[in-house]
């Protein structure tokens, strides 16, 4: 059993108890208040003493991780880094799913910069992804998932039925928000 610190034990018991007296001789507290807290202090003191540890905090053991061809940490890295603290997806990642919708428009042709092929985008991706792409409010995890869907509908390089005019039937409605996991 290793030694308390009587020093602590001794310097807090007398400061105490002249403060408590200097509170006695100036009719603050009562005597047996005075003794109260002293024998309080002192305690409180001994405690202090007899549990000061000053062994160092043991550490976690470090496990060295090699990485694997194909075994990259990226994956992780990009999911903590998809939410805020909000719970909504971050701007980061907005502004990359908004250049990936730009890019596979271009390849069909439309410029998303050009007012003018609204109609079409709105053809291509759907009135409602396009309205949320468009906005400034930080998206929920489900409506990225809307975008990336109708962004995944769309083929990296055009096909005739894209290039035809506007008399091509429109795309079918994706499937219900309900049924997916």
């Amino acid at each position: 059993m290793r030694s308390w610190n009587w020093r602590r034990v001794v310097i807090v018991t007398v400061l105490v108890g002249l403060t408590a007296g200097g509170l006695v001789l100036w009719n603050v507290i009562d005597p047996g208040h005075a003794t109260a807290a002293v024998a309080l202090a002192c305690a409180l003191a001994v405690v202090w003493s007899a549990t000061d540890d000053e062994t160092a905090d043991p550490e976690w053991t470090h496990l060295d991780v090699t990485a694997r061809a194909g075994g990259r940490h990226d994956v992780s890295d990009l999911g903590w880094s998809v939410f805020g603290r909000d719970g909504r997806v971050t701007d980061r990642v907005v502004l990359r799913i908004r250049a990936l919708a730009a890019t596979r428009l271009r390849a069909h042709g439309v410029d998303p910069a050009d007012p003018a092929a609204r109609p079409e985008i709105e053809r291509l991706l759907g009135v409602r992804v396009l309205r949320q792409l468009s906005s400034t409010l930080p998206p929920t995890a489900r409506t990225v998932q809307t975008w990336l869907d109708a962004i995944e509908r769309l083929d990296t390089a055009p096909t005739t039925a894209h290039t035809a005019a506007h008399t091509a039937a429109p795309p079918t409605a994706p499937p219900t928000e309900e049924n997916r996991a």
